[in-house]
């Protein structure tokens, strides 16, 4: 097997650049145009799985999974079960940027959560879904005095109009933010504007309260609880960061719910240069024998609950979530 990715690639490329058109043309290369999104994508490796003196299987695209350690078990798994001999690489980006990698070839399989782009890429005709992987799910945390009196276990519609009316007075005692948001284009993002969108909030009213403060998922924790603000971050990044006892004060108040699902997917380009074992294990994470793995993945940790639900339970149950257990 020969290194996938040539070494003439820069670390980081436009989305518009030629690269990622080589194969498929597709509409999810438009820039993103909000004010301050990163239109880069990253195409050096985060972390290498396997012995990295072996040759190059394939490269997995993903964000924040990566983080969980879930990607590491993953791989090194099925690299053991399929006798060895090759590594695989982890290109970290968001969800958009990690398919935008794999219309590109830079990665060979992608594990995006943003259904509506990868229903697109399907119906563009490149990619094909090989596998629902997991289900994480969105949370709103903040701080553990809760300023904005937002109802424990409420609608996540009432949480942020409750944000909003207590940024809107306070915002001058805080100068890192009431709520802060990545602002970068994943699918966090997202699902942050259409929430706030659903509670009526004008978020151009909202910039002395509403601060963006860019980084992965784990960053983006840890600096909400090191300045006391309210952030919509993802379930299983927030049981990395309790695992690791790298929190001091953040505590979750909202989960749960369909609003709130964060479904995870394997897609492959079938546009590009086949890569046997990256399809097969794309189809192999969608296995009876995976499930399980994901099923049992954190409850060894300090707070015992799965990290990750199955790809058939839409939600968590009421034992597993962190409200009830924290």
């Amino acid at each position: 097997m020969d290194a996938i990715r040539p070494q003439t690639i820069p670390d980081l490329v436009h989305v518009s650049d030629s690269l990622f058109k080589q194969f498929a043309n597709s509409a999810i290369q438009v820039p993103d145009d909000y004010p301050g999104v990163s239109n880069m994508i990253h195409t050096r490796a985060s972390a290498t799985y396997g012995d990295p003196s072996h040759p190059l299987g394939f490269r997995l695209g993903n964000g924040g999974a990566g983080h969980t350690g879930i990607l590491r078990l993953l791989c090194e798994y099925f690299i053991a079960s399929r006798g060895g001999g090759f590594c695989i690489e982890w290109v970290s980006n968001h969800s958009r940027h990690s398919q935008i990698a794999l219309l590109g070839d830079v990665v060979q399989v992608a594990l995006t959560y943003e259904p509506e782009y990868e229903n697109l890429a399907i119906k563009e005709g490149w990619a094909e879904r090989m596998a629902k992987v997991f289900n994480d799910h969105f949370i709103l945390v903040g701080p553990a005095a809760n300023p904005a009196g937002v109802v424990v276990d409420g609608t996540i519609t009432d949480a942020f109009k409750a944000i909003a009316k207590y940024g809107s007075s306070n915002a001058t005692n805080h100068n890192d933010g009431v709520f802060q948001t990545r602002g970068d284009g994943s699918a966090t993002f997202y699902k942050e504007l259409a929430l706030w969108d659903l509670a009526h909030v004008d978020l151009f009213a909202a910039k002395p309260w509403r601060v963006t403060r860019p980084g992965t998922p784990y960053e983006a924790l840890l600096n909400a609880d090191r300045t006391s603000a309210y952030l919509l971050n993802d379930r299983a990044t927030y049981l990395t960061a309790r695992r690791d006892k790298a929190l001091v004060s953040t505590v979750p108040f909202i989960e749960g719910g369909p609003k709130l699902l964060n479904p995870c997917s394997a897609l492959v380009n079938i546009k590009a240069p086949p890569n046997a074992l990256a399809k097969e294990f794309a189809l192999w994470l969608g296995t009876e024998e995976v499930q399980q793995m994901v099923a049992k993945y954190g409850q060894r940790w300090s707070v015992a609950t799965p990290v990750f639900s199955t790809a058939e339970q839409q939600d968590v149950t009421k034992a597993e979530r962190l409200v009830a257990k924290l």
